[in-house]
């Protein structure tokens, strides 16, 4: 064969090639697209694999949006894969991400409630350092300047609990459920309210130190059920597993810690999947609006957020504005803290309190009843 006949032939098998090789690229960052759709709507408990796209949800549609202009420059013919499976998140995009400000004038007459939710961290101080005793006091300051009618705090960390029920004694109302640790201190979660609590509990989870309390609140004669929760986490130290791949990755233990990482996910998905089941067991038995607050440990392309949603708003979707980011060490992509309240009332604000207390953002939301 003339050597001309043969480069020209290599050409077209080369360029083949790479577009085959192209194409099946953007259809498994589809697939992966679509199941983390799909994650919403399994229950973990029947099939796990779909929630782990569904937890990583942002990087993979950030992946095919790369792939969508690789392809456009290419001039290539699948660049409506990705188009396609991008398409369904923007449904999901306001709960992650909102461009337009998010308060307006309220179109509806009523009093407003103002709810905040913080996860403390056991007042570890977070990014600002000092004693717990300093970490509690700046965020009793941030609360104070910033007035809610209801704090809901999780990790609520106290050395006794008389101290529980004294501090912030502009509360007048609050009920906690605290576990005792190891150096006779506690932990636990906590509602405050300046409106009268009628009636409170607590919903435990079995073999955890999670838990959810909740406060039948007397609003101006309307009675409304407000939720904290704080909900399983993960039990994986993503730093530890990182620098276990990064020592040596030809170890044929980083296989083994893979499957253990794996397992632990897949554990904590269904018992979270089982908590939240609880969860709204309580609210279908009280009969009352229900105000869903708490670090729900998940994001919103998750079985949890769909589930705990379903029927409300979303104080952020409804009123906020930015990245809805709350867990600092991966802001602004990780978003776990939530206040989600009745269709009927009508979003105010979200703020979103870039303050480092804790390795949580408080978030706070304004509503009318």
């Amino acid at each position: 064969m003339p050597k001309d006949k043969r480069n020209s032939s290599s050409r077209r098998k080369t360029p083949f090639l790479f577009a085959l090789s192209f194409r099946v690229i953007l259809v498994v960052a589809a697939a992966a697209l679509a199941l983390s759709y799909i994650s919403i709507y399994v229950n973990p408990s029947k099939f796990s694999v779909p929630l782990f796209f569904g937890l990583y949800f942002i990087p993979i549609a950030a992946v095919n949006l790369l792939l969508f202009f690789i392809a456009l420059f290419n001039r290539s013919h699948s660049a409506w894969i990705p188009i396609i499976a991008l398409m369904p998140s923007l449904l999901y995009v306001e709960s992650i991400c909102k461009i337009t400000a998010g308060s307006a004038e309220p179109q509806k007459e009523g009093i407003k409630l103002r709810v905040e939710s913080y996860n403390v961290g056991m007042f570890s101080a977070g990014n600002v350092g000092g004693t717990k005793a300093e970490c509690r006091d700046k965020i009793v300051a941030h609360i104070r300047e910033n007035a809610p009618h209801i704090v809901c705090l999780q990790e609520f960390f106290v050395e006794s609990k008389m101290q529980a029920d004294t501090i912030m004694g502009e509360y007048k109302y609050r009920y906690h459920h605290l576990f005792k640790v190891r150096n006779g201190k506690f932990f636990g979660n906590i509602i405050l309210s300046k409106y009268p609590i009628v009636e409170s509990g607590k919903i435990s989870f079995p073999k955890s130190t999670n838990l959810s309390v909740y406060a039948d609140i007397d609003h101006f004669g309307r009675r409304v059920r407000v939720y904290n929760n704080h909900l399983e986490s993960y039990n994986v130290s993503f730093a530890g597993f990182i620098r276990t791949l990064n020592s040596d990755p030809q170890r044929e233990e980083i296989t083994e810690e893979i499957i253990q990482v794996h397992e632990k996910m897949k554990g904590t998905f269904i018992r979270r999947s089982e908590q939240v089941n609880q969860i709204m067991q309580s609210i279908e038995e009280s009969h009352l609006p229900a105000i869903i607050c708490g670090d729900f440990n998940d994001t919103p392309m998750s079985y949890t957020y769909h589930r705990l949603s379903k029927g409300r708003k979303d104080s952020f979707a409804e009123a906020g504005s930015g990245f809805a980011g709350t867990y600092i060490p991966v802001w602004p992509l990780l978003r776990i803290d939530y206040i989600l309240y009745p269709q009927e009332y009508e979003g105010v604000s979200h703020v979103t309190h870039k303050v480092e207390f804790s390795d949580h953002y408080p978030v706070m939301a304004e509503f009318i009843l």
